[in-house]
């Protein structure tokens, strides 16, 4: 199902852990408009401005699937408003930031411990009541701290 014009509901929901764990990993109708929405106003209009593709480290998670993997208990990604991604020549510093610079409708945009960004796209009219968040993750003897700002890790 193709949720964007260069984004098809299948990378979103791949999960290595899953697969290891014959942990189903299937998103609701609704989950999927969220999925749909987090394409259409922040994936595909960085993909356009970097003028190169971008690849879904991790997306969906199923309630079970983010216990597997240790999210957060209020993950984005279980709500089908979150991704993270890699851009192929870009570090993950650059993403954030360019996700920053081009204004895009997010609620968090995170650098993850110098390796990816986790974007995840704000609710139906959030953006104008909430800034949105803007966070580095590092790893501090043995758990994720959070910092604000974008930073170098």
């Amino acid at each position: 199902m193709k949720l964007a014009e260069h984004f098809y509901l299948d990378e979103f929901l791949v999960s290595e852990t899953a697969a290891r764990r014959a942990i189903a990993n299937q998103p609701t109708d609704e989950v999927i408009g969220r999925l749909r929405l987090l394409c259409q106003s922040v994936l595909e209009p960085l993909r356009v401005q970097l003028g190169c593709p971008i690849v879904v480290t991790s997306s969906y998670r199923s309630r079970k699937l983010n216990l597997a993997v240790g999210g957060s208990l209020n993950s984005m990604h279980m709500q089908g408003r979150a991704a993270d991604i890699v851009v192929p020549g870009m570090t993950a510093l650059a993403v954030c930031e360019a996700a920053k610079r081009l204004n895009l409708p997010c609620a968090e945009i995170i650098h993850e411990f110098g390796r990816w960004a986790h974007l995840a796209a704000a609710n139906s009219g959030e953006v104008s009541k909430l800034q949105t968040k803007l966070l580095t993750a590092t790893l501090v003897s043995g758990k994720t701290l959070y910092s604000e700002g974008l930073r170098h890790v």
